[in-house]
């Protein structure tokens, strides 16, 4: 199974490449937002219509959001009682405890685990990713992990990035997805032809962008990032196999499903971190112990679930 993920690992390597070759002298974050901006307004919308049209998933619509979203609060639930206990302890900054809850807890399952999943599992399977995604970490990313980051952080929010969820172009596309779904509505051919197309950019693209993020920083407390291995792989995974055996998943379906709630943690907390005032460095650290480990250790993992 591991030779299934030599394109995916070489695919991110480029993007590690780009930190240090610049080609035609692009910084790394300019070419970065401007990828971040075509996946989010063009890429990921199309890639989200056109798997949830085309999905076979039925009642796993409702199996695999309980399980994601039992998983993180948990997750969330225990980081947060271990990293406040190491603030009020002195162990750890404020912006270090905002920085590793993040970590620890929300993870990149359109940007890993798709396609890792995709790979190992075959694309009838690439549908759970999103689904995961869109209908447990993003939601509560955007809404519960944004007002953590402001608590630990400088405690601004404005009211802005709590209500950034209504304005991004993924979760109308889930929403319309969802309506013509369940009217049984059909698109015109050439129009999902061109979702398709659109689509399938969004694995290479979205692995450029991890890996253009992935950098290990100096004088790091590695003591720190072996509570975020414990907590987003190694927790999040018994997690989301107990509560998908519980709520009926089996098979391919929760062998995706665990693979997802494996992921590493999510690029945008990078951003974040930046935005509050956290500790991204921290955090960019830890996205990439993690994110190597993932890809170590996922196709074990694959097979010995299917």
């Amino acid at each position: 199974m591991y030779q299934q993920l030599i394109p995916m690992s070489l695919v991110l390597l480029l993007g590690v490449l780009w930190r240090y070759i610049s080609p035609a002298n692009l910084p790394t974050a300019q070419v970065r937002s401007v990828l971040g901006v075509l996946i989010i307004n063009f890429v990921a919308p199309a890639l989200i219509v056109e798997v949830l049209l085309t999905s076979n998933l039925k009642q796993e619509l409702f199996q695999i959001p309980t399980s994601g979203n039992v998983t993180i609060i948990i997750v969330l639930s225990l980081s947060l009682a271990l990293y406040t206990m190491l603030l009020r302890m002195n162990v750890i900054t404020r912006a270090q405890a905002g920085a590793l809850v993040v970590a620890s807890t929300f993870g990149n399952g359109m940007g890993m685990a798709l396609p890792a999943v995709s790979a190992l599992l075959g694309l009838p399977q690439r549908d759970i990713p999103v689904v995961y995604d869109l209908l447990a970490t993003v939601p509560f990313l955007w809404i519960i992990g944004v007002m953590l980051c402001a608590h630990f952080g400088t405690r601004v929010v404005n009211g802005g990035l709590g209500r950034e969820l209504l304005r991004l172009p993924p979760f109308w596309a889930l929403i319309i997805a969802l309506i013509f779904r369940y009217f049984g509505l059909v698109l015109p051919e050439p129009m999902m032809k061109t979702l398709h197309l659109l689509g399938s950019a969004a694995v290479p693209l979205l692995l450029l962008m991890v890996g253009m993020t992935l950098h290990v920083g100096r004088n790091m407390r590695f003591g720190l990032l072996f509570s975020v291995v414990c907590l987003k792989l190694i927790l999040s995974t018994g997690l989301a196999l107990s509560v998908g055996h519980l709520v009926g998943l089996q098979g391919p379906a929760l062998a995706a499903t665990v693979l997802t709630a494996a992921a590493p943690p999510v690029g945008v907390g990078v951003a974040l971190c930046d935005r509050f005032r956290l500790d991204a460095e921290l955090f960019g650290t830890a996205m990439t112990i993690t994110t190597v480990l993932y890809v170590v250790f996922v196709p074990w993992l694959a097979s010995s679930l299917v």
